[in-house]
Formats: C-alpha cells, structure tokens, sequence
C-alpha cells in the first residue's frame, strides 16, 4: 500500500505548490479564519426567506442550532469558527455516513462526540418531546424533508412554541441552490460578509469553466453510478438532479438523460453494457454498511484503486468496457454534493473529463481553502481516485480528450 497523501495533495502537485500550501495551512492555524473575514454584530432581529420560500422571524444570532441531517455541519464549517460550540444537538450522528470524518472534526472540537442524538437511524421520525428538550433555538431541516415535517405534528409545535426553523438545500441542485443556501444561512447566522466571499468564489471559479467550455462540441457520455456496493452493485443513478448537474456543467454528457424518470433511478447491469460509457463515475465514501467504494480521511489511492478494480471485475461484462480498460473509471467522494462543496466536484470533474483544457484547475487547494474557513486541520486521505489503465492496452485504443 502506497504512503497516505494530505487530502489536499496531487502527484501532479510541484513541491512549491505544496509548500504554499502547508504555509497557508499553517497560517490558518495560526489565525482561525483568516480566509473570510467575520461579520461585525448586525442589526436584530431580522427576517429570513428559507429554501421553501417562508420567511422566518430570528430574533437574535442562534446559539443553540439543531440539525435534522447531519451533513449539514458541513456548511457550518465554512462559515462559522466554531460551529459545534453553537450546536444543540442533531438527529443523528455523522458517523452514521463516514466515521472517519467524523472523528477528525471531533479532535478538532471535542464537543462532537457528546452531542446529544436523538437517533441512531438515518431515517428517523424526529420525537417532538425529545427535540423541545433541547432547547433549540434554530432548527436546520433539508427541503426534502419538507413534506414529511409539515405533514407531521412537528411544524405545527415548533410553530405554536416560536422555535423558527429554515430549509436548506444542497444536494438536489449543488451548483444552483449552494450559494442561496449559503446567502440563508449567512444572514441567519450574522456571518454575512463571509456567506459572500465564499459564493464570490464559487462564482469566480464557476465562470472560469463555463468560459473555457464555450464552443466544446465534444462532450464525453459519463456513467453516474451512486454509491455502488452500498445497496445495489449496479447502478444506482440521478436523473436531472445532483451529480448529473455537475457533469453536464464539466462539459459532459449524462448517459442516463435519455432514461425516462418513471422507471427510477436504478440502471440494470445490462443497459449499461448496452450504452457502454466513455466514463464511470463513482461516489464513494465509508459507510458502516455494504462493500462500497471507499474515499475520504484514512483512504489512498491504492485504497481507491483496489476497490474500483474490485467493483470491477464483479460486475459481469465491465472488464471489457472501454471505460475500465482505459482508466476512465473513477472515484469521487459522497460528500461533496451533500455539503457546498460542489465546486470542488465541478472542477474535478471537469479535469477528468477535459484534462488538457482544465490542466490548471486546482480543486484540492478550492477544497482546503473551504474547509480552511473554520480553521480545520488537514487530515491524511483521498477524496477521490481512478482505476489505472490496462496495461495491455492496443496502442490505437486510446480515445482523445481535449
């Protein structure tokens, strides 16, 4: 097994790059946020509109927040120093999706590891009595949680006893609904100004690939294939939401648009033998169960790569797949379209699917300068990899990228 590079690092990466790095690394740690400045006390209380288009009435910045998922600490990080210090509770742990993740923020803050939980589950029907108890003052749900809560007794509570509460949304529409996301919670929180530096540079980086992507005619089909080894082999897909609006924005082209939405979101190993992909890609991560893909804190590239072999050779009639021969076959963590870092997935995937027209984009130092918000330390891992090409190859079979 090969030595386990920073989370942040590239063999591409020059050893200068990785000095800059690590200074600005260390700076950070030095001066906790100095990435985004902080917000002077606004003025309260104020009025916010929620991803479900409510407006909600906050009468001073939270300090008790609870969260209904999750990963939705993961937005927190980028835009508050501490944010666990303003957390009072969650609906489950973080674990539950990636243990090792959860572990490095828990060195980072402690606090974590006894934040109270009212569920083991990942799917849990929140118990209003336990929830009340608490004492939140702000409570976070996902827009897709909005029909199970408002059809449930809990809204009617929150609503009678004045705990407001917000929608928020990153992973139906990463590119689309971050930065109003990011805006919410930033005017909800009292940190603003750093909500605005943060989607100036997702708006900066955005317009980079868009630019460069004007006049591409040639657009590589990609296979999406969520999670696989978690609840199917193959091949769990989004249709017209999630990572198939990250890859149409890298200048590719899903490969299941053409499926009709009534038939689900679950391609069968034949159909994709049937439509063979220019490109898989993978999400991968560390979840408790089923034999998936593995990416994140702790995880190499051989990690990486083993596993992709493996869900390779398993699936009947991949090795034969110009994708897998070639090395077009890759991994890219869960996380970054549940959280904001959409970004990061656009810009690496955009190199993967455009390596010489994206050869300078840098989405490990876009990654630690996000994380870097909250001053978290860097972690050993890889969030994302690829299978290695066959070696025995036929010198034409190689297909041209620009």
């Amino acid at each position: 097994m090969s030595e386990v590079a920073p989370f942040w690092s590239r063999s591409l990466v020059s050893p200068m790059r990785c000095m800059l790095v690590i200074l600005a690394w260390l700076l950070i740690g030095l001066c906790p946020s100095s990435a985004f400045a902080a917000d002077a006390p606004g003025t309260w209380p104020r009025q916010v509109t929620d991803l479900a288009g409510r407006r909600v009435r906050l009468a001073a910045p939270p300090q008790r927040i609870f969260l209904a998922q999750p990963r939705q600490l993961y937005s927190l990080l980028t835009l508050l120093d501490a944010p666990v210090e303003r957390l009072a509770g969650w609906a489950y742990p973080l674990s539950v999706f990636d243990t090792a993740m959860a572990q490095r923020l828990a060195e980072r803050w402690p606090a974590l590891e006894t934040l109270p939980t009212l569920s083991r589950s990942s799917t849990p029907d929140l118990d209003t009595e336990a929830l009340l108890a608490l004492a939140p003052d702000l409570v976070i749900f996902d827009l897709s949680q909005r029909s199970r809560i408002e059809c449930s007794a809990l809204a009617g509570v929150l609503d009678r006893v004045g705990i407001p509460y917000l929608y928020t949304e990153f992973n139906r529409h990463p590119l689309r609904d971050t930065p109003d996301s990011l805006r919410l919670l930033g005017k909800a929180l009292g940190v603003e100004s750093r909500a605005e530096a943060i989607n100036r540079l997702i708006r900066q980086h955005l317009a980079r690939i868009d630019r460069r992507l004007t006049g591409v005619e040639r657009r590589p089909e990609v296979l999406i294939s969520i999670a696989p080894g978690l609840k199917v082999d193959c091949c769990r897909t989004n249709l017209g939401n999630g990572l198939a609006d990250l890859v149409e924005r890298a200048g590719g082209r899903h490969l299941a648009a053409k499926v009709a939405p009534v038939s689900g979101a679950t391609l069968s190993k034949e159909w994709v033998l049937a439509h063979p992909p220019e490109v898989i890609l993978n999400t991968a991560g560390q979840w408790d169960a089923g034999d998936g893909v593995r990416a994140g804190i702790g995880v190499s590239a051989d990690d990486i790569a083993g596993d992709l072999r493996h869900l390779s050779e398993t699936l009947p009639g991949w090795p034969h797949l110009a994708a897998v021969r070639e090395g077009r076959c890759y991994a890219l963590w869960h996380g970054f379209h549940q959280g904001p870092f959409g970004i990061v997935a656009l810009e690496r995937i955009a190199k993967w699917l455009h390596p010489r027209r994206f050869d300078d984009l840098d989405p490990d130092a876009t990654f630690a300068t996000l994380l870097n918000a909250a001053g978290l330390p860097p972690g050993d891992g890889r969030f994302w990899g690829q299978l290695p090409a066959m070696k025995s190859l036929p010198p034409t079979s190689a297909t041209r990228y620009d």
